[in-house]
């Protein structure tokens, strides 16, 4: 019947049903105009978007961070900021830099990240030259740091340092609109803002996930010692449960890697491939 008349699903099921009584007849018809090659060929698809894969879950700060270089205006032989985000707490580090290479991005990661947050054990970036440059992947490899290069041609993949770019910059500005100084002058205040502003998903700032208190915009200070004394040890007694519970909100943003495949293909299955031009 589909050979004759090349009917949809629905079509061959009210069809066959007038005539027949047969159960499982939506699953067959299902499958024989799948199998249909005409109608592979002629039959416009449903574009279904697919569901979005992501990473391994960061359970501490600076576990798995999104790295990537910002070109910016020339002031004072600096060219370019490497822009650093944690995937957990989106806390934001960024340094002015004079070029984009593999050194600077070494050097960064053994004079500033490592030594104050410890071992990364992920970073995932761009395929640009100062990433996957051997020497870089060499010194991640010898302190067994996981380096994850994004699928090419998919800034999406980027994301979420991409949007830290774009914010960066335009607090940038309107610092500069406001002082008159350059931008590498204000980057240390840009970053302050950005720290500080609660994010939107959680209503919490990245210094508060990683500190486990609000940033203090006024002086706090005790009347005596006794009092002081009472201060710390109510600090200490709930410092660790804030900070476990604000880190287990981190984790809701963050888009786990798929459970099951995107779809059922496996290596060496043949597919049609739909030609735009025809």
């Amino acid at each position: 019947l589909h050979q004759r008349t090349h009917w949809g699903i629905q079509g061959l099921c009210d069809q066959f049903l007038q005539e027949y009584l047969c159960l499982g007849v939506y699953p067959i018809a299902k499958s024989v105009t799948k199998g249909c090659i005409v109608c592979q060929r002629v039959n416009q698809k449903v574009m279904r978007k697919s569901e979005r894969g992501g990473r391994d879950l960061a359970i501490r700060p600076f576990q798995a961070i999104q790295i990537d270089f910002t070109e910016m205006p020339q002031t004072q032989t600096y060219k370019h900021i490497l822009v650093i985000i944690d995937h957990l707490t989106h806390w934001v580090e960024a340094y002015p830099t004079r070029k984009e290479t593999a050194d600077v991005v070494i050097q960064i990661l053994l004079e500033e990240i490592i030594p104050r947050y410890g071992i990364v054990n992920v970073i995932d970036s761009d395929r640009g030259p100062h990433f996957s440059a051997e020497v870089l992947q060499q010194v991640m490899k010898a302190l067994n740091v996981k380096w994850e290069l994004h699928v090419p041609w998919h800034p999406q993949s980027s994301g979420r340092v991409e949007r830290v770019n774009k914010t960066l910059k335009n607090v940038l500005t309107k610092l500069i609109e406001e002082t008159k100084l350059n931008w590498v002058k204000c980057l240390p205040v840009a970053l302050l803002r950005i720290r500080t502003r609660p994010r939107a998903d959680l209503g919490v700032s990245p210094y508060e996930m990683l500190f486990g208190l609000p940033f203090l915009t006024s002086q706090f200070g005790v009347a005596s010692y006794q009092e002081g004394e009472g201060a710390v040890y109510q600090y200490l007694k709930t410092i660790s449960k804030t900070l476990t519970e604000l880190r287990q909100r981190g984790y809701i943003p963050q888009t786990p890697p798929l459970d099951s495949p995107a779809h059922k293909f496996q290596v060496g299955d043949w597919v049609l491939i739909k030609s735009w031009n025809s």
